[in-house]
């Protein structure tokens, strides 16, 4: 695996899909140089907004395969193999060992939740079998079970983890997991899943953010976090009104989930761009109506993608 410097916004890259929910590799392809050319310092692959939890195994590594292949070494990758125990997560690492990653991404296994002994054997046994870079993915509105600070810092002061995804929202905890690490001289890669911290992430002691809404708006994500690293304050103000903008992406659904609207509209607009081919979301996630697509042009034009630059 690779040795780059892992800072700034990492993109939690969206999987399109063919209708039959195979992976669109031609589209795929054309997203990585999307968001590659608009300045963004990392991609983070076959995760939540990759839609990785209904895709089979082998999609996943089509997925995985085809963004190594077409970010050729341009930025780092960071590929999700999570599954529902430690075996299955294994196998995944173990497939992905040879494609040039730089760190491998785990959740705690889900459906049965687990206690922090439990989690501490799955990065432990993960971390042994395979010497990968691995990072935490805190998830627990998705998983169930949440990876406690300290459980993280005994990880990472041991060797056994590099990095964590905080996914959680969990403010208190994160400052908690600072402290450990401060206190312990414990290194650790700390990234949050979010969007309003991505132009202030210094502030709250992490190296970078893994923002969904990247997809859409990669530019004003990666500028909005060197902006906020420099201290530019007008830069910043702008960023956030374009993040701000691209957030109603999500409104347009009137029905489903809350990810599904996510996924769907920004699929939706980014088929529009001429950066998709497709718009298919995994079912059973809700696709936008053709009515509700109506309202995707204004955003795009108040963003000044309408042209998909």
């Amino acid at each position: 695996m690779a040795d780059k410097e892992i800072r700034g916004v990492i993109v939690p890259i969206l999987t399109p899909m063919n209708n039959d929910e195979t992976v669109d590799v031609s589209s795929l392809r054309r997203l990585v140089n999307y968001l590659i050319g608009s300045g963004v310092h990392g991609i983070w692959v076959s995760g939540t907004t990759g839609e990785f939890a209904a895709l089979s195994d082998e999609q996943r590594l089509v997925s995985i395969e085809t963004v190594v292949d077409e970010v050729a070494g341009r930025v780092p990758i960071i590929g999700n193999v999570s599954g529902a125990s430690t075996q299955l997560s294994l196998n995944m690492a173990l497939a992905v060992q040879e494609m040039g990653l730089d760190g491998v991404a785990v959740t705690p296994p889900y459906y049965y939740p687990n206690a922090q002994d439990e989690l501490l054997d799955h990065y432990r046994h993960i971390s042994d079998r395979t010497g990968a870079p691995l990072w935490v993915y805190n998830i627990p509105q998705t998983v169930k079970t949440a990876v406690a600070p300290g459980t993280i810092a005994t990880l990472a002061g041991e060797g056994a983890v590099v990095g964590v995804k905080d996914s959680s929202g969990a403010g208190e905890l994160l400052a908690e997991l600072n402290i450990l690490c401060e206190q312990g001289d414990i290194p650790l890669l700390r990234f949050l899943g979010t969007v309003f911290r991505i132009t202030n992430a210094g502030g709250v002691g992490v190296d970078g953010v893994i923002p969904g809404i990247a997809n859409l708006v990669p530019e004003a994500s990666a500028h909005g976090w060197e902006a906020g690293e420099a201290g530019d304050a007008a830069t910043v103000r702008e960023c956030n009104a374009k993040l701000l903008i691209a957030g109603k992406i999500a409104t347009l659904s009137k029905g489903g989930s809350a990810n599904a609207a996510s996924f769907a509209g920004m699929k939706s607009a980014l088929k529009i761009m001429g950066v998709l081919d497709n718009d298919t979301v995994s079912r059973p996630l809700r696709p936008l109506t053709e009515e509700e697509k109506q309202g995707i042009p204004a955003i795009l034009e108040e963003l000044g993608l309408s042209n998909g630059s």
